[in-house]
């Protein structure tokens, strides 16, 4: 009779003792995703010393579009690879070809320099709570950091309007002047969809202004039981109407998202290589973990990556981990206000961010 009354004993502290530990567990993850996160940040501040720039994302390949280059599909992780100790990764990468003839392939293979890089594994790029993994291209190194786009620069904000500028901190490139016959690749958008972002253009101040937050991986299979690790998009295409006001893009968003297989199974998949799927930018749009549009249709995201909504996620329990332009880091609720949200999302908004 003691035996059972000394089991029941043990059970019952187990249980009480459970829960402490895994919080315990998940409070030294958060510390290491914010270790991470201003790791990642004090490299920005590295390279931007040297190039007086923000680490340039080279979303596609110089040739796309008609074009006659042979480099991009380089995420902003390639620029930074010398200040996080990784120059041996750097050097290894002929950079001025990475992206000459199909270059996805030689990812799939393996058997090129950038599908090399591609397999190694970086710590750093990675949230330590993150439980999934992208297993798209078997053996593929995966990412869950993603710099700051700003919210897309076709909605309009409350007393900003719109603006042919993106209004992140990230300098991204579609590595070709020309691009598709669509609505943010031509005409007064055309020119906007390349952009160099300084330190000096962050008008909005660098405490008051994200620069990389974090995003949950796809399993690399499609469409996920939990949405966050999906790509979506609605019937109203409103994410691509110049003028939609960003505050009806939310409510459309979050009432209609559909789930899109051929976008999402690249979510997250390479740290290194980038066509525009993989999604290495988040964009304060939509609230924290809740879903993500990148676009209505394909050729809109690879003409200029910045306009979509992809928000940032995590398996944080209430929130997202991310850091300012100025090194701090920071935890956002998921609760958080939605203005303030696009606030920290603006470089040169002249808008007030307050207490978040």
């Amino acid at each position: 009779m003691e035996l059972l009354v000394v089991i029941a004993i043990i059970g019952v502290l187990i249980a009480l003792l459970l829960p402490a530990v895994q919080q315990a567990r998940e409070a030294a993850r958060r510390m290491q995703c914010s270790n991470n996160l201003k790791q990642l940040t004090l490299a920005f501040h590295s390279y931007h010393d040297i190039w007086q720039a923000t680490p340039l994302h080279m979303h596609r390949a110089g040739h796309d579009y008609g074009g006659n280059g042979n480099a991009g599909n380089l995420s902003w992780y390639y620029g930074i690879l010398p200040n996080v100790e990784e120059t041996a990764a750097y050097d290894y990468l002929p950079a001025q070809s990475t992206g000459a003839g199909s270059s996805w392939t030689g990812i799939v293979n393996g058997d090129t320099a950038l599908g090399e890089i591609a397999r190694v594994k970086m710590e750093t790029f990675l949230c330590p709570s993150e439980s999934e993994t992208n297993v798209r291209v078997p053996g593929v190194a995966n990412f869950n950091y993603v710099a700051n786009a700003g919210p897309s620069r076709l909605l309009t904000i409350p007393g900003q309007g719109t603006t042919s500028r993106s209004r992140g901190i990230i300098s991204h490139s579609r590595m070709s002047d020309t691009g598709p016959s669509i609505g943010n690749c031509s005409g007064e958008w055309l020119a906007g969809s390349n952009h160099t972002v300084g330190f000096r253009d962050i008008t909005d101040g660098l405490s008051n202004t994200a620069a990389i937050s974090e995003s949950l991986v796809n399993d690399g299979l499609g469409i996920h039981a939990d949405i966050r690790r999906n790509l979506c998009y609605t019937g109203s295409k409103m994410i691509q109407t110049p003028g939609a006001s960003i505050r009806d893009v939310v409510t459309d968003g979050l009432s209609n998202p559909i789930s899109y297989s051929s976008w999402s199974w690249n979510k997250g998949s390479s740290w290194i290589y980038t066509s525009s799927f993989e999604k290495h930018l988040f964009h304060p749009v939509m609230p924290p973990n809740t879903i993500s549009i990148p676009g209505y249709n394909t050729d809109w995201f690879r003409c200029s990556e910045a306009d979509g909504a992809v928000t940032a996620s995590s398996e944080h329990p209430g929130g997202v981990q991310m850091s300012m332009i100025d090194g701090s880091a920071r935890f956002v609720s998921d609760t958080i206000d939605i203005e303030i949200w696009w606030a920290l999302g603006t470089a040169s908004g002249g808008d007030l961010v307050g207490k978040f």
